[in-house]
Formats: structure tokens, sequence, C-alpha cells
């Protein structure tokens, strides 16, 4: 991981407006769809998507919590189809990389999510017995430490010659049909 610190005078405006040093790649820009969540790489998993069933949030309201209940649907999309992978150079160690690294970022985008819908307002983040700032806290911490350890899995997976990513392509079939069938079966044996 890298960045960029810029200064700022006592009017909010950049003391250096340069972008240097030069950090060697772009930033992440986030679909709009993105930007509405709170969250990054969520715009091609949105619902309906042939690898993920047709929701993960049941009886989803209206207002902040049913889009937060939306972007959790698109997050849980993208997970299942990152976590559904092929064994990368016959690699159990690369494998539960490519498993953990979608899971940690599911848990990332869910906490940058959730701060974004407004439910975790906290004035003071040392607050104990709140439960909205004691999530505020839990969730920076899940931030910061499933990032870190999300950037150490990629270098593991650089360190062992995998690729970053081996997703295999597994469609979701209507499983209200396949329990029909299957009930069916188990009556007739």
């Amino acid at each position: 991981m890298s960045g960029r610190v810029k200064f700022v005078d006592k009017n909010g405006d950049p003391t250096n407006v340069s972008n240097s040093p030069p950090l060697g790649y772009e930033y992440n820009i986030p679909s709009d769809y993105d930007k509405s969540c709170g969250t990054f790489g969520l715009e091609d998993f949105q619902l309906p998507n042939s690898q993920c069933p047709k929701e993960f949030v049941c009886d989803q309201p209206e207002g902040s919590t049913g889009k937060f209940a939306s972007c959790l649907d698109s997050m849980n999309c993208a997970m299942v189809v990152g976590m559904t992978t092929n064994v990368n150079k016959n690699d159990a160690v690369a494998l539960f990389n490519h498993q953990m690294i979608p899971h940690h970022q599911n848990a990332v985008n869910m906490c940058k999510a959730l701060a974004k819908s407004g439910s975790i307002p906290c004035a003071d983040l040392s607050v104990e017995d709140d439960p909205k700032c004691l999530t505020a806290v839990l969730c920076q911490e899940i931030i910061n430490g499933q990032n870190f350890q999300i950037q150490t899995m990629r270098g593991i997976l650089d360190l062992l010659g995998a690729d970053q990513e081996d997703d295999c392509v597994v469609p979701i079939h209507d499983f209200k049909k396949k329990s029909k069938s299957s009930k069916k079966n188990k009556k007739s044996s």
C-alpha cells in the first residue's frame, strides 16, 4: 500500500497542488453505484447475476436500511463469485488466499456501506455503552485490519507465483425447481 499526504492551510486549500511524488499507479475510481453504497468493486455484482441467488437479504424495507440491504446483496454476490475458484498451482496456500481475500473484501465493504448508510453515528468513539459507537469502532478495526491482511495475502500469492485471482464460473440455478424435484425423488425412493 502507498499513498500521498496532502497538507492544507487554515482555509482547507492544499499547500502543494502538484501530485508528487508519482505513485506509479492510478487511483481506483468507484462507480456511481459504489459511491451510493460507500464501497468499491460492486458495480458488476448487482442482482440479478447468473452466479448468485436472486437475493441474499429478504424483506428489504424502503429507505436507508433498504439501500444498505441492497448493497449487501451486491457485496455477498461479489464474495460468492470471488470465492468460486480453481485450485491454483495445486497449492492449498494459494487456495486459502483466493478464498480469504474476497471474504475480507466483503467485510471491509460491509463496514463502509454501514457507515455510508448513516446508521452508526457516534460523536465519541470512546463511549462503550452505545451499540452504534461500539459498531463504529469495530468497523474501523475491521477496515484497517482486514485491508492490511488483504495486502499480506496478495503478497503471499506473489511469492508463490500464483495468480492474484483464479475464478471459475458456476451458474446458480433456480433452487425451487431443484428442491421440488429432490422432494419427488425422496418420495419415490
